[in-house]
């Protein structure tokens, strides 16, 4: 039955060992020739390995406070979702709204100046004022309003009492100047009779029927007249020149109280603007006391969790990391790696989180690569990188999802880069081909 061991323990002749050695080294000649084909030949995918991080694309979002302040009140907690413009905190604002409320009574007051002095500039006969003033029932308006309108009726009737005074000046001087002007009527027409009868009288005397002497009466008489007409139209001349000068007094009252009230309110709208200025910029400060969110998302790092905590000036109260944002994988590519790497070229990422077996094979594209190497400043153990961000394809997602297995920011990964291909004995004699040809540079 066992004949053939038998046969196998006995010797074997030279003819069957020499065949038998043919056969082995056909064997190995085969086996390597085969294997060195290819070796040679057979393309082999080249990746570039790089570890990276679930991110999502606009980053996470930090909430800052600019001014920075007192806590008064904390509306959510790290892992609460929130919505855009959801109230997250509040700061006290106790110091900022008393000194608003300052700087908005003062702005009543010379808004109220304002319109005063513009009412006095147009000569109205009463100030006229914003209409939401007198709908606002703010007490601050109205007594701005009360203590301007008196203000008003107090500058206006001086003003005007000056006027009254001059233009009284004016009628006087005009019915002095009536007078004059009739009593110069009066001495023209005497005059005209005393020249008259003069022509007469020294018809007359050339007759012989009256005496000289009555001639030189009348001559004397004549002139008289004459001088106290001339007296006359001198007091005339005067009387109208101060009635000029009297309403040149008026014009330059008007111009004067023109002139008065275009300075102050320039002062005032120069105020005005700056407390326009203040105004708003600490109604941003008591609207920033309450904080709000910037992006829908979840809470993550949340600094502060005492009422009462001061928030520094700038400083960091929370992130929110958006939750329906496109996920990315953020990779760091070795310095030895970056001449193989391109933008747009595949890349397959593997979560270590998940196990292996039950993860389907995940792809993706990179997108983005920095310009210039990055140096971890936190961390000098971290070697430079280059960072690199990769696009995980929405097929690739959908699978993820199929099994259960959500991506989360923040996940560890692993990124393998498709750099292209070559052969296995590229690879093999790549190091020594790159010894060689650094050992035959020249010094």
């Amino acid at each position: 039955m066992f004949a053939w061991l038998d046969d196998l323990q006995k010797p074997l002749s030279s003819g069957d060992d020499r065949a038998f050695r043919r056969l082995g080294l056909w064997l190995v000649f085969w086996v390597f020739g085969v294997f060195g084909i290819w070796a040679a030949l057979a393309p082999l995918n080249s990746a570039a390995l790089a570890p990276g991080v679930i991110a999502v694309e606009s980053y996470r979002k930090t909430v800052q406070h600019l001014e920075g302040g007192i806590i008064r009140s904390i509306a959510v907690h790290d892992g609460d979702l929130v919505v855009k413009g959801q109230v997250l905190a509040e700061l006290d604002d106790t110091a900022s709204r008393a000194q608003l409320e300052v700087f908005r009574g003062q702005y009543y007051i010379d808004a109220a100046r304002e319109a005063r002095l513009a009412a006095l500039r147009d000569g109205l006969d009463r100030v006229v004022y914003p209409s939401e003033w007198l709908e606002s029932g703010d007490p601050r308006a109205g007594e701005a309003m009360q203590v301007q309108n008196q203000t008003f009726l107090g500058r206006k009737t001086a003003h005007e009492n000056e006027k009254a005074v001059y233009r009284r000046q004016i009628e006087q001087l005009q019915a002095k100047l009536q007078g004059l002007r009739a009593q110069k009527r009066g001495r023209e027409r005497l005059v005209n009779s005393y020249r008259s009868e003069l022509q007469d009288f020294r018809s007359l005397l050339e007759e012989g029927f009256t005496e000289k002497q009555k001639v030189r009466e009348l001559e004397r008489n004549l002139a008289d007249n004459e001088g106290q007409m001339g007296g006359l139209q001198s007091d005339i001349a005067a009387t109208e020149l101060e009635i000029g000068e009297t309403e040149l007094k008026i014009t330059q009252l008007e111009k004067e109280l023109q002139r008065e009230v275009a300075k102050e309110l320039g002062e005032v709208q120069e105020h005005l603007f700056e407390l326009k200025e203040k105004i708003q910029s600490l109604e941003s400060t008591v609207n920033r006391t309450v904080v709000t969110a910037p992006e829908s998302g979840m809470v993550l790092g949340l600094s502060v969790h005492t009422l009462g905590a001061v928030i520094p000036p700038g400083g960091n109260i929370l992130d929110i990391v958006p939750q329906r944002e496109k996920l990315i994988v953020e990779a760091q590519v070795s310095l030895t790696d970056i001449d193989r790497v391109k933008l747009g070229q595949p890349a397959e990422v593997r979560f270590s989180a998940f196990k292996a077996r039950e993860t389907p094979k995940t792809e993706g594209r990179l997108i983005s690569l920095s310009a210039d190497r990055i140096v971890d400043q936190r961390n000098k153990d971290v070697p430079p990188y280059y960072l690199a961000r990769v696009e995980v394809a929405p097929e690739s997602l959908e699978k993820l999802r199929k099994q259960g297995l959500e991506l989360v920011p923040g996940m560890p990964a692993e990124v393998l880069i498709g750099t292209g291909s070559r052969t296995l004995l590229q690879y093999l004699t790549q190091p020594l081909s790159d010894s060689f040809a650094r050992s035959f540079i020249e010094d």
